[in-house]
């Protein structure tokens, strides 16, 4: 079965070997062995805002400090946006809201006044695309690598390697139209 939830409890329920795989963004600093590790693909997070907003007007990140900012994850010290600007050598902003889903996540930007990090073929996807925008700021986005993680016992099981072949292929389908 298949659940939607962000990264960070997909990553608990797999060390507590309640699922067999996890995809999300390739956690750093991982003890070597503790997870076997399948790149999928690169993935860019960029900074949306619903269409309208007046936070669309901002070209960069410190025009966004004072703004509500809705992060991803359980704490306000979680969440991309905190990284994106640590790596631009800025403090991050206060957590507005906290959201546990990408759904979560799209109907707050979608209907109100925050600004968050979107996976960017989501924010550019049409049924996304139609109620937000996108920032073109002067820092770069954040980078990271969406992989396929799996427990090492879970990671020899016939289905489970099948799987993870499966998503390296249509990893690779969607890098051709990316």
């Amino acid at each position: 079965h298949v659940q939607e939830e962000l990264y960070v409890e997909q990553l608990s329920r797999l060390r507590r070997g309640e699922v067999d795989v996890a995809i999300g963004p390739q956690p750093a600093g991982l003890p070597p062995g503790e997870l076997v590790i399948e790149p999928l693909m690169p993935i860019t997070m960029v900074v949306v805002v619903r269409k309208g907003s007046p936070w669309a007007r901002a070209r960069t990140l410190s025009e966004l400090a004072e703004a509500r900012w809705v992060f991803t994850g359980s704490t306000d010290g979680a969440g991309y946006a905190r990284h994106l600007f640590e790596q631009h050598g800025l403090s991050p902003p206060r957590a507005s809201a906290l959201v546990n889903s990408t759904l979560g996540l799209l109907s707050l930007i979608c209907g109100g006044d925050y600004v968050g990090l979107m996976p960017q073929p989501i924010a550019l996807h049409p049924l996304a695309a139609n109620y937000m925008v996108t920032l073109k700021l002067r820092e770069a986005p954040f980078r990271a690598t969406l992989a396929a993680m799996s427990r090492p016992q879970s990671a020899l099981s016939p289905a489970v390697r099948h799987f993870v072949a499966h998503l390296g292929r249509a990893a690779h389908q969607m890098r051709l139209l990316l």
